[in-house]
């Protein structure tokens, strides 16, 4: 029997979303076996375009210098490739497929309404993996494109119950979401004492403490709120810090506010910013503590694999999402958006390393029992099924 999918993905960015989406293909593939295979359209490139490749035929909407935030890709956005003309490029890609073709839509992102909504014309099942927090599907797009979506799909994968609930009250029915948190392949082997050769190659000193923080510079990423902490935190810790943001720009302007923030609180030895990495795994393994700073989180893969390492990891709770993986060591949880609050968790975490460890392991624990691929993808599948039995 053949299941031929068809894989819709806002961007292939180096990102938590594609991300996902590539652990769950290489899931489902090796599960399936040679009976599936599938066919990705892509809203938007990115770095991880020729592995989603791996896995079939890629069709990309955006034009390939449209991405990323150089001045030559904010010029072809502008007057080249407006989003209005992506519909039209996909409907023109989805009239050459034809009805009938695919057994499922597989959507990774709840912002791709339009093109949900012109993929019921295959007859097939649609399951969109709802990867965003209502906040912001209300920044990014609009409420009838959230609609779209909603009305379009058969059944909602939730990545946490945060996401779940602002997908219900978006207008999701409850018996059409389910919750399957993120998850690694497979637990990560337990890290050694923090990695010397990185350290060294940072011009770190063997006395001083690495907290690091990933993600794109962003304010939905809090890295201003990262530049804050660590701030708040030289004026009242002795030992030597070096904070290290492992990420690129996708907002210049906030970029240029951040760098600028770093150099007028005089932290240029402080805070450093090492641009995007293939793989922030060893990044995380170096530090004493992982920093998530994000105002708004529907999830945390940055949260999940730095935990899966035994490092401590503090977060917002006002973020919401991190509950789900911070949720059982409170103590690393902070209340409110409030640097000043952070940077003391902080200072705490850094002033007991016996406790720190302790807490670092509660945490790999936690991934270890709970986020790991075999569960997590059991459950998807489990829905992919009963979408396509009711479609038969």
């Amino acid at each position: 029997m053949t299941d031929h999918w068809l894989v819709i993905s806002h961007e292939a960015t180096n990102s938590g979303a594609p991300r996902m989406l590539l652990r769950i293909l290489e899931g489902v593939r090796a599960a399936r076996g040679a009976g599936w295979s599938c066919e990705i359209l892509l809203r938007n490139g990115g770095s991880l375009r020729d592995q989603f490749a791996r896995f079939g035929p890629v069709q990309t909407l955006s034009h390939p210098w449209a991405a990323g935030p150089s001045l030559r890709a904010g010029l072809v956005r502008k007057f080249f490739d407006r989003p209005f003309w992506q519909p039209y490029r996909a409907n023109k890609i989805m009239r050459r497929w034809g009805a009938g073709k695919f057994d499922l839509v597989y959507n990774n992102s709840a912002t791709n309404g339009k093109l949900v909504a012109a993929a019921r014309n295959f007859g097939c099942p649609i399951l969109t993996h709802v990867h965003e927090l209502g906040s912001v599907l209300r920044r990014f797009i609009t409420p009838a494109e959230v609609t779209q979506t909603i009305v379009s799909t058969d059944h909602f994968i939730a990545v946490s119950p945060a996401a779940a609930a602002d997908l219900m009250a978006c207008g999701a029915p409850p018996d059409r979401v389910t919750v399957v948190p993120n998850f690694l392949p497979a637990m990560p082997p337990a890290p050694n004492a923090a990695n010397p050769e990185l350290r060294r190659s940072l011009g770190i000193s063997p006395g001083a403490a690495l907290v690091v923080g990933c993600g794109h510079i962003h304010s939905i990423k809090g890295t201003d709120l990262f530049v804050q902490m660590a701030a708040a935190l030289r004026r009242s810790f002795s030992r030597p810090v070096n904070f290290v943001w492992v990420g690129g720009e996708t907002d210049l302007r906030f970029a240029h506010r951040v760098r600028k923030a770093v150099k007028d609180l005089g932290l240029a030895s402080w805070v450093r910013f090492v641009g995007p990495v293939d793989n922030a795994e060893p990044w995380f393994a170096a530090s004493d503590v992982v920093a998530v700073t994000s105002r708004e989180e529907s999830f945390s893969l940055v949260a999940l694999e730095a935990a899966a390492l035994g490092v401590p990891v503090i977060g917002f709770g006002a973020a919401r999402g991190l509950s789900s993986i911070l949720g059982e060591t409170p103590e690393l949880l902070v209340t409110d958006l409030d640097p000043q609050a952070m940077a003391e968790t902080l200072k705490h975490v850094l002033s007991e390393p016996v406790h720190a460890r302790m807490l670092g392991g509660k945490l790999r624990a936690l991934v270890n029992k709970s986020f790991l691929a075999d569960p997590c993808l059991k459950d998807i599948l489990q829905v992919v099924d009963t979408l396509q039995e009711r479609g038969r």
